[in-house]
């Protein structure tokens, strides 16, 4: 049967699994806990023994390789899609979990199913997935053409209506759930919807209804109420939820998030960087922060930097004297890597890394385009832009404690009136956005009707300058839509860590201490691996970033974690994806456990 948890703001219960499965030489050892298969990284003592393990054991592309976790701790970082083709089919065969998170009041009854050549299918499905429940449910196939397998669930609430999880191995391998007799927003009936496979990890599916529809469910419409991912309507979720959230303060909203939200793409940066582009891009390269805002993200990190004298975003790192050995030349990859830290200094048999290295990504004009472009055509959608980390990279040198200067801020600002739809409607001077109600943050649209909406951007300024180290003065720019991150109650603080098991612990924690109830300051879950210097040179952050994105829906919606009183304000991630998982996610919270608002 299926791994079950649910959450509800009364009642929970706890499952935990562990498994450990030898593997040599490749690695230590393989740590199945919950929906998360973790690999354990090599463990080194010196950056020496890290440089010949690689120079003797070349990792595949991407590989990460820790060298802080503790011996004592089994877990790498790891998953197993991190390996090659020919070692997954070795592990495994077409194997994956499908989580079913149902946020909904109605429960899904299992009415029967098939399946041909499929040694795991029939009886890892459970019969009932319950309210506010989720469930892990393996699957596995034996990697033929003609595996298939159907399971079918009603929910008798909503008269016996029909859905039904379906595996094709033809064209494969295929996940994928056919709305029978049963309708969702942008799910029709008989309408199919291809999961996004992740081999030997989770699959998502989640389902979200308001917890009233189960008293008026004779009045419930499927087809206009019951939202899932896939087919989520990424693009306008907020004006889809709008009748049932006006009333909702913004520390009462759950947004989905991107962290370094414009380096989906490298435009420039230092040697050592172009060399490695890799080791600071974050997102797929198509996701701008336009195509973020099409998939249902909604807070923006941006990092705004002088470069060649225009403005662009910027994810840069200040290395302070990292001492690297000699024979980076020797990995295998790594040549140019190896001769651009050769001219940063250091003799024959050592290498120092020195300064500020990074790379810029989307130029602000451009960002501002896509939000323009985004908002105009999506009224009823509130963006939120936090701007930090600002950095002259024509002028820092290897000044640790660089800043961008108040003119430059100035400069900077000037060129975000660009942007339309600024809130600048909210003129009260040092108010705490977060007690404002959405139907306070979205302006009302010409038309006169309540319900409608226009979007509303509200640009957060958040650092410091160069000229004293004081926060950026705004008072030019007052009632334009700009407010310092005094006025933005949030709590945000990431894990420091590359390992994947020590982040979830890090963030879980902190949500249970700094967000009791739904009234406390907002709460920043920073899904989010940091990579230590010594390996930043080799390490892929959206490869970091996808494993920790793999285990966001079970450890989030874990029983425990979340209650109506608790749950995150944004989640934010490292690798937003564009097929609705994350966003899938963050509309189950908004349906099920946020409050609900009387109708206009």
């Amino acid at each position: 049967m299926g791994l079950a948890s649910s959450i509800s703001p009364v009642h929970t219960t706890t499952t935990t699994i562990k498994m450990l499965l030898p593997l040599k030489p490749l690695v230590a050892a393989l740590a199945l806990t919950g929906n998360v298969v973790v690999q354990a990284a090599p463990l080194f003592d010196s950056v020496t023994a890290f440089l010949t393990h690689l120079t003797t054991n070349p990792p595949n592309a991407a590989q990460h390789l820790d060298l802080k976790t503790p011996s004592s701790d089994p877990t790498g970082l790891n998953t197993i899609s991190t390996l090659s083709s020919s070692t997954q089919s070795i592990l495994q065969k077409n194997q994956a979990y499908l989580l079913i998170i149902n946020a909904t009041p109605f429960t899904l009854r299992r009415t029967g199913g098939h399946s041909y050549q499929m040694p795991v299918w029939d009886n890892s499905f459970p019969d009932i997935v319950q309210p506010g429940q989720s469930v892990r449910v393996k699957i596995e196939a034996k990697t033929h053409k003609d595996d298939g397998a159907e399971m079918r669930y009603v929910v008798d609430e909503l008269g016996g209506k029909e859905v039904e999880f379906q595996y094709r191995g033809r064209d494969g391998p295929v996940l994928q759930v056919e709305w029978k007799s049963l309708a969702a927003v942008n799910n029709p009936v008989g309408s199919v919807r291809k999961l996004k496979w992740h081999q030997g990890n989770n699959v998502p599916f989640v389902w979200a209804a308001a917890p009233s529809s189960s008293s008026s469910s004779t009045k419930f419409d499927p087809a206009r109420e019951l939202m899932a991912s896939p087919g989520l309507p990424t693009a306008g979720w907020m004006k889809q939820g709008y009748e049932r959230m006006h009333c909702l303060k913004l520390r009462e909203i759950s947004l989905p998030g991107t962290h370094n939200s414009g380096m989906s793409l490298l435009t420039g940066g230092t040697p050592l960087v172009k060399a490695r582009p890799e080791s600071v891009q974050c997102h797929s390269s198509q996701m701008t922060v336009g195509k973020q805002l099409e998939a249902g993200a909604r807070w923006f990190d941006v990092r705004p930097v002088i470069a060649g004298g225009k403005w662009a975003t910027g994810h840069y790192t200040f290395f302070d004297g990292i001492k690297l050995p000699a024979g980076l030349d020797k990995i295998p990859g790594l040549g140019d890597l190896a001769k651009e830290i050769g001219k940063l200094g250091g003799g024959d048999k050592e290498k120092v890394l020195e300064g500020w290295q990074g790379g810029n990504g989307q130029l602000i004009a451009d960002i501002v385009r896509e939000v323009n472009e985004f908002t105009e055509k999506n009224p009823g959608e509130l963006v939120v832009i936090n701007l930090s980390h600002g950095l002259n990279t024509d002028t820092f040198s290897r000044n640790p404690k660089a800043h961008l200067s108040q003119q430059e801020w100035d400069n900077l600002m000037t060129q975000l009136l660009a942007v339309k739809n600024r809130a600048t409607h909210i003129t009260q001077p040092n108010i705490d956005l977060t007690y404002l109600r959405l139907s306070d943050l979205l302006p009302p649209s010409n038309n006169g009707d309540a319900s409608r909406r226009a979007s509303a951007v509200l640009l957060v300024v958040d650092d410091i300058t160069s000229d004293n180290n004081q926060r950026v003065d705004l008072s030019k720019f007052a009632n334009q839509g700009f407010f310092f991150r005094g006025q933005l109650a949030i709590f945000d603080s990431y894990a420091d860590t590359n390992n994947l098991n020590n982040m979830i612990a890090d963030q879980l924690a902190k949500l249970q201490t700094h967000r009791t109830k739904a009234d406390d300051a907002m709460f920043l879950l920073s899904w989010t691996l940091t990579q230590p210097p010594e390996t930043t040179i080799i390490g892929s952050i959206v490869k970091y970033a996808q494993d920790a994105n793999m285990a966001l829906g079970e450890k989030l919606w874990a029983p425990g974690q979340m209650t109506g009183q608790r749950y995150p304000n944004v989640v934010s991630v490292d690798a937003f994806d564009g097929d609705g998982e994350v966003s899938g996610l963050v509309a189950a919270i908004n349906w099920w456990l946020t409050g609900e608002c009387p109708a206009l």
